[in-house]
């Protein structure tokens, strides 16, 4: 017999809470050979050049680079001196070169980062900012940036193509944008901007950007701006339109937008001037969660591996979406609705439910993949058993396993009736359960 769990999302969430109180548990890295729905993708730094201009002399611009370093990437280890601080001793370096392939820029510095030991797990979501400006002239250029962890000895490369537009001949125009992810002003009146310098938006529920615009004119000029992003089938999605006085001179506009209507993806973000029609900024974007298996090949799969977590109301929400934009926004607004610190870049509930996933389809996989399988519906609702009992080769009794969960007081027998490996629940989870 093969049984299945009701949909109870409680059950999942209340095992996660069990399990890290009473143990830690350190689960294996494990290759994932069947689970092709999904990849993951972790940088060791994000960059992005950003060009702004001078209003008085737009043939000379300042390059501002900002260079992210995720503290999660790097490693740390005790400092030498007498603190008990942890320390991360990286080399960087930024080579910018023009179209004619001649350098114009070619630094190489060293950073050390240090944070107090004690409180190491507090900083795992934090990321050291760096940011050097350099005056270019207008061109074509290319930014090589590379990155190395010198404890590690892991060390990256990565290239960024920019330009630096001549505007000598407009009266109005404006600077790169920037993606910001926290915006304050504080008590003194002082602003203060955080910049997502990997331009990824689905961590952000709200997010800003910020850019400026210049204008040559000598009076006051109102400007209506649309801000929408394109897919790559240059399907336009309008975030929000404003209306906005410019002044002559520098204008610093920063404004708040949601990524609600934001499918998972890469896009272009772009702003339009409404009176002439022209694109006044693009930038190109991504929507992808930290720690998220970021390319979904099969939202369909994806949303029948939510049945051990969602509800059968939730389940028939997801599945009523008739296309893939629309299940793909259903499926986005379930895991920021379960997201235990929606103030946090990662959603951890969602990253421990698709760890399980994945070692249940390692593990598991025989005829079918390993997350519809008994054993990997029970390991990914409960996590790792405190004790398996296996019984491959006993006389007179078909091989089974017997797995038990000290800490909820539980147990789970599985018995492998065809001798080939295909392990079934011989009692259901629940009174209610429904046969797959």
């Amino acid at each position: 017999m093969n049984t299945r769990a009701r949909r109870n999302p409680s059950l999942f969430i209340a095992a996660i809470v069990l399990i890290t109180l009473s143990y830690n548990f350190s689960f294996a890295q494990l290759k994932d050979k069947t689970l092709s729905n999904y990849t993951s993708v972790k940088e060791l730094f994000y960059a992005d050049p950003l060009v702004f201009y001078n209003n008085k002399d737009s043939a000379n611009a300042r390059l501002d680079f900002y260079l992210e370093i995720p503290y999660d990437g790097i490693q740390f280890k005790k400092s030498a001196a007498a603190t008990k601080d942890l320390v991360s001793n990286l080399t960087y370096s930024i080579k910018v070169t023009s179209d004619l392939n001649q350098a114009v820029i070619n630094e190489t510095r060293d950073e050390n980062i240090s944070i107090p030991s004690a409180d190491s797990k507090t900083y795992k979501d934090d990321s050291k900012f760096i940011v050097q400006s350099f005056p270019l002239k207008p061109g074509t250029y290319s930014a090589v940036v590379t990155l190395k962890d010198n404890n590690s000895k892991k060390e990256l490369t990565k290239t960024y193509p920019f330009k630096v537009i001549d505007h000598s001949a407009d009266e109005i125009f404006a600077s790169d944008m920037m993606i910001v992810s926290n915006y304050e002003i504080e008590a003194s009146g002082k602003k203060k901007i955080t910049p997502s310098v990997n331009n990824n938006l689905g961590v952000l529920k709200d997010f800003y950007v910020f850019f400026e615009v210049y204008s040559a004119k000598t009076t006051n000029t109102d400007v209506s701006y649309t801000y929408f992003v394109t897919d790559s089938k240059n399907d336009p999605i309008t975030l929000e339109t404003n209306k906005y006085t410019l002044y002559p001179g520098v204008n610093k506009i920063i404004e708040k937008l949601s990524s609600e209507k934001i499918m998972i993806g890469d896009f272009k973000m772009e702003v339009k001037d409404n009176s002439s029609g022209k694109i006044l900024i693009s930038k190109n974007v991504t929507n992808r969660w930290t720690d998220f298996p970021v390319a979904i090949k099969d939202i369909d799969v994806a949303i029948s591996q939510l049945q051990y977590i969602a509800t059968s109301e939730e389940m028939d929400k997801l599945k009523s979406a008739k296309t893939n934009g629309e299940k793909e926004k259903k499926f986005i607004e379930f895991w920021k609705k379960k997201d235990p610190s929606p103030n946090t870049p990662r959603n951890e509930l969602m990253i421990e439910y698709y760890n399980r996933i994945r070692i249940a389809n390692e593990r598991y996989s025989h005829y079918n993949d390993g997350w519809r399988t008994d054993m990997g519906m029970v390991y990914i609702i409960y996590g790792n058993p405190s004790n398996i009992d296996r019984h491959p080769f006993e006389n007179q009794t078909k091989p089974y396993e017997v797995w038990d969960y000290y800490d909820i007081n539980r147990q789970f027998v599985f018995v492998d009736d065809s001798g080939f490996g295909d392990y079934r629940l011989i009692t259901p989870i629940y009174d209610d359960f429904r046969f797959r």
